[in-house]
């Protein structure tokens, strides 16, 4: 890929984050980038392919992704996790999604169906390194602990279903409640410990 198409795909998701899908234009891309609106057009056909491009590029370049080589363990992976929402919240819109739904549905469902799949075999991997590694509780169901997360992440962490109002949903505060809470339920007092420590590492 072109550098400069490159470069513009991984910063309008930037913006797309910051500032929601509909407020960015096609004019605003063309101002920020200092290109003219026959250029950008050159690169993506209309918005829509623009967004179409920013969510491919995206989903291959995947956030949840439990297994990193410089990881030493599956708690590690997690902090890794725990590292990139951090970064995220920074700047995240929670209208982001909402607007995906309603202005580009079939964009909406391959970000859903993309980031279900990919929540489900990462937490697979993880729970099967992590009782290897003798960090998890041995007799743990992957399938089901992966099914939770799923339901976890989709449906209680999404603001539209009410459950955690908006602004816990964007708190890293709450993030860190719910790892402790998995971590007790999976862990043995090894990992337990190892987790505990990491954590005091950070917020401290």
């Amino acid at each position: 890929m072109e550098a400069k198409k490159l470069h513009i795909i991984q910063n309008v998701g930037k913006l797309y984050l910051k500032f929601g899908i509909r407020s960015v234009t096609m004019d605003n891309v063309s101002a920020e980038f200092g290109i003219s609106k026959k250029t950008l057009y050159q690169y993506f056909s209309d918005k829509e392919d623009l967004v179409s491009q920013v969510i491919d590029y995206f989903l291959q370049n995947p956030l949840f992704d439990f297994k990193t080589e410089h990881n030493e363990n599956a708690i590690d992976s997690l902090f890794d996790i725990r590292d990139h929402v951090a970064h995220i919240l920074k700047f995240y819109n929670n209208n982001i999604e909402f607007e995906l739904k309603k202005v580009y549905p079939q964009l909406y469902k391959r970000v859903y169906d993309a980031k279900r799949r990919r929540i489900y075999d990462n937490t697979i991997d993880n729970i099967t390194e992590g009782i290897k590694q003798g960090l998890y509780r041995e007799g743990l169901n992957p399938e089901f602990i992966a099914k939770i997360q799923v339901g976890r992440m989709l449906y209680t962490l999404n603001p539209d279903y009410q459950i955690f109002e908006e602004h816990e949903v964007s708190s890293l505060d709450l993030f860190d409640k719910i790892m402790s809470y998995h971590m007790h339920a999976i862990c043995t007092k090894k990992g337990l410990d190892y987790y505990q420590k990491q954590l005091n590492r950070i917020q401290n």
